[in-house]
């Protein structure tokens, strides 16, 4: 008996409801009352609002049983109930696949990197208002000297009082002349010591000692956090298949694993992104599985053009996350232009439009990253499993089949006819920027493929026209 049910009607289930039937009540949900899907609805954000604090309760063990037992006073987070976009941080997956690709590094790593580079933009923006400091003063300099009485153009007030020209400096001594030249004028137009010293690292461009120190720095710290993930990511596969590998593996065995890696899928693919992070997972333990096993059978001949093959795919994995951000960079570009420019067509449509086609493609080219990140570090963990010289070959072998077992199953992973539109909001509007991508595309093709086809009808009747002409002069 519960002595509260609010939680469990805002999402729709039973207060007996399993942890798989909150999930999926949720999802549906999550996407129906999300307000990028809700335009002009006012209560939309509230809606939404109580949908993700309902879940964030209900999808916890002990703040449920505590919610049952006393009600939602008793049952608030430790740190207090979250926005839901911040709910949504951790969008690839959240805490359940971490025992399968760890915890993401992508967003730490590049918000890390961009603080210490903003340094650099900083810094730049300053010495820039420097410069603009002394060419105020030099222009005031230049207009008082224009104004004043009996100097002929090119000619100094020394020069014209003495009658004499100023010596010309020898090569040595120009160089100090410049320098002091450039003190003056910076002492001249008021600049402070922080700004002097901005403006001559500017001049020198590029990161300073410190910014260069910190991010080797940083980068060291990252190397040993990511071999630490390797590690335990090693550790958690080796005890996820030794069911299988540590067992005679008879086909009662090999069920039951199957039935277990199923099992696993059927939670996991519920989660944020969860068809598409197992996806990637199984194409992975596939693809090193099998290049190991083949180096085995073909004394590494097979094994070895399967490795020049994976280079391949991650060569093309790299170009279709650069060009995915890229995608995004220049999508954000016209949403700027176009609102800037304005108008009668900038309507509030308009711009929620622009808004959710930028959300898609920057979710795009995160979710491009991530993969490739999940993609990086598992290879790195396969290659721990299946390279370990201190394991016999044999013992290896299985490992490869296991792999290629859960791997199977993994990349074959799909959600069930009534789940097909349970997709997360962002899932959705990522898959609504690509079919527009693709839209475009469609039509930018059609066009070039009929200017290609008049431009050969085009030639066509020119050699036609050449030929006549050369059977009349025959």
């Amino acid at each position: 008996m519960v002595v509260d049910t609010t939680y469990y009607d805002a999402l729709g289930v039973k207060p007996t409801a399993t942890e798989l039937e909150i999930k999926k009540a949720y999802r549906k949900l999550a996407i129906t009352t999300h307000p990028d899907k809700n335009p002009g609805d006012e209560t939309a954000h509230s809606r939404f609002q109580a949908i993700g604090e309902s879940y964030q309760v209900l999808s916890n063990d002990d703040l449920r049983k505590r919610y049952d037992k006393f009600g939602k006073e008793e049952a608030v987070p430790g740190g207090g109930f979250e926005d839901p976009a911040e709910f949504f941080g951790m969008i690839f997956g959240g805490e359940a696949f971490v025992d399968l690709i760890g915890e993401l590094s992508l967003m730490k790593d590049l918000t890390r990197t961009m603080d210490i580079t903003a340094k650099q933009m900083e810094e730049e923006e300053k010495a820039k208002n420097a410069d603009e400091k002394m060419d105020a003063k030099d222009e005031k300099d230049h207009a008082s000297a224009a104004d004043t009485d009996g100097l002929k153009p090119g000619m100094s007030e020394a020069s014209s009082t003495s009658g004499t020209s100023t010596p010309k400096p020898r090569m040595g001594q120009q160089t100090i002349m410049d320098k002091s030249e450039e003190e003056a004028r910076m002492d001249a137009a008021g600049l402070s010591p922080e700004e002097k010293d901005l403006r001559r690292k500017e001049k020198k461009k590029g990161l300073s000692k410190e910014q260069r120190e910190e991010l080797a720095a940083y980068e060291a710290e990252r190397k040993k956090i990511r071999d630490e993930r390797v590690e335990t990511l090693s550790k958690k596969l080796l005890d996820r298949i030794s069911i299988w590998t540590e067992t005679d593996k008879g086909h009662d065995v090999t069920v039951a694993f199957q039935e277990k890696t199923r099992l696993e899928v059927e939670n996991l693919k519920m989660e944020s992104f969860g068809l598409e992070i197992l996806h990637a997972v199984g194409t992975t333990y596939l693809q090193k599985a099998t290049s190991f096993l083949k180096s085995q059978k073909f004394l590494g001949i097979s094994g070895f053009f399967s490795r020049l093959k994976d280079k391949g795919t991650l060569a093309k994995d790299t170009w279709n996350t650069i060009s995915t951000a890229i995608d995004a960079q220049m999508t954000m570009e016209e949403m700027a232009k176009a609102e800037e420019k304005g108008g009668a067509d900038w309507t509030d449509e308009k711009k929620a439009e622009y808004e959710r086609r930028v959300t898609g493609k920057i979710l795009a080219a995160a979710w491009k990253g991530s993969k490739f990140e999940i993609q990086s570090v598992l290879r790195d963990v396969c290659d721990k499993v299946l390279n370990d010289k201190n394991v016999r070959v044999e013992k290896r072998v299985e490992r490869a089949h296991a792999l290629v077992i859960s791997g199977t199953i993994y990349q074959n992973a799909q959600r069930d006819p009534d789940e097909e539109g349970d997709y997360m909001a962002f899932e959705q509007l990522m898959a609504d920027a690509a079919m527009k991508k693709e839209k475009k595309d469609s039509k930018k093709d059609k066009k070039e493929a009929k200017k290609e086809e008049a431009a050969s009808h085009h030639h066509a009747e020119k050699s036609e026209a050449s030929a006549a002409a050369a059977g009349k002069a025959g």
